[in-house]
C-alpha cells in the first residue's frame, strides 16, 4: 500500500471542520500507521471482483483513514486527557470530607430519664466535666442520678428493676467525725483544701476499709485512687461518710466505692464509683471514667 498525499489533504481538512478537532501529533500518528501496514500474499486464491476507477479507490482510502484516525484519536485523547475527550471527573467534596461529627454535647440532666450514648456535660459545676456516655446492649442502660449542682452523675440499670452501680462527681467540703452514731456529726475544724486532706480524712472513718492510695492523673491533673468498703458491722446503724455545701451523704453496708480524687487547679473533685470492680458492667464504668475531660 503507497502513502497518497490526498489522504492526509481530506483528513485535515475534515478535522479542521469539526467541532472537535484532533491533535497533530494524533493526526500524524495515524498517518504513519497506514503506509506502515505491510502488504502480505494471502494464503488462498485471490477472488475477482469489478474494475473500479482509481478516484473511487482514493475516495475509499481517505475515508478508511478518517474512520481509523476518529477511533484512534478518541481513545488517545480519553487517555490522557488533552482537549477533545471527556472531561476528567472532579472530585465530589463530599467524598473528601472527613465523616460527620457527633452530635452536641448535651447538659446532663436531673430528672432521671434514661440516657442514650453521647457526650455530656454539668452543667452549673464548679469544674467544667464532659464525658462519653458508652452504648450498652438492651435491656441495659444509663440514666441520669444527679442529687444536686455538686452532686450529678449517672446510674447503670441492667434491667427496669433495680440499679447495680452508680458513677458521681461530687465536690466534698467535709467528712463525718463518726459514721456509725445515730446523728451523722462532721469533722470540726473541717477537712482541708487538699487532695491530701481529704484522702486522710476519709482514711479515718470508722468502720470502715480502705485501700492504700495511689498517684493517678486525670487529664493532665494529679491526685489519688483508692477503693472504700462501708462497714461491715450489723450494730454501726449511721453509715454517714462525707458532706457537701448542701447535704451529707454516706454509703450502705459493705458497699464497695472506687474513688479518685483530682485537684483542678485548687478545685477538688471527687468522682466516686458505687460499683463492685468485678462486676460485669464494671467495665462499662471504666469507659465513662476514661473519656473524662476536666476544665478549670
Amino acid at each position: 500500500m503507497s502513502t497518497d498525499r490526498d489522504v492526509e489533504r481530506i483528513v485535515r481538512s475534515w478535522m479542521d471542520e469539526g467541532v472537535t478537532q484532533l491533535s497533530d501529533r494524533v493526526l500524524d500518528l495515524v498517518l504513519d500507521q497506514i503506509p506502515a501496514t505491510p502488504q502480505r500474499r494471502a494464503a488462498w486464491p485471490a477472488r475477482r471482483f469489478p474494475l473500479v476507477n482509481n478516484n473511487m479507490v482514493r475516495f475509499g482510502v481517505a475515508a478508511a483513514a478518517v474512520v481509523l484516525a476518529v477511533i484512534v484519536g478518541i481513545g488517545f485523547l480519553a487517555g490522557d486527557g488533552k482537549r477533545g475527550g471527556p472531561p476528567e471527573p472532579t472530585p465530589s467534596s463530599s467524598a473528601e470530607s472527613s465523616p460527620s461529627a457527633s452530635a452536641a454535647p448535651e447538659a446532663l440532666p436531673f430528672d432521671g430519664t434514661s440516657l442514650i450514648a453521647g457526650t455530656y456535660f454539668l452543667s452549673d459545676f464548679p469544674v467544667g466535666i464532659s464525658f462519653e456516655v458508652p452504648v450498652v446492649a438492651a435491656p441495659a442502660e444509663w440514666r441520669a442520678c444527679s442529687e444536686n449542682v455538686v452532686e450529678q452523675g449517672l446510674c447503670y440499670w441492667p434491667t427496669a428493676a433495680d440499679s447495680a452501680g452508680q458513677l458521681q462527681f461530687v465536690i466534698v467540703t467535709n467528712v463525718a467525725a463518726d459514721p456509725c452514731g445515730p446523728n451523722v456529726t462532721l469533722l470540726d475544724p473541717p477537712v482541708g483544701p487538699s487532695v491530701d486532706d481529704l484522702v486522710t480524712a476519709i482514711s479515718n472513718l470508722k468502720g470502715f476499709n480502705i485501700t492504700a492510695p495511689v498517684d493517678i492523673s486525670m487529664d493532665g491533673f494529679s491526685g489519688k485512687r483508692f477503693t472504700l468498703i462501708g462497714p461491715t458491722d450489723p450494730l454501726c446503724d449511721g453509715f454517714g461518710a462525707w458532706s457537701t455545701e448542701l447535704r451529707t451523704t454516706g454509703m450502705g453496708q459493705s458497699e464497695i466505692n472506687v474513688i479518685r480524687i483530682v485537684d483542678v487547679n485548687g478545685v477538688r473533685v471527687m468522682i466516686a464509683i458505687a460499683n463492685d470492680p468485678a462486676s460485669a458492667e464494671a467495665a462499662a464504668f471504666a469507659q465513662v471514667v476514661a473519656s473524662v475531660h476536666l476544665a478549670p
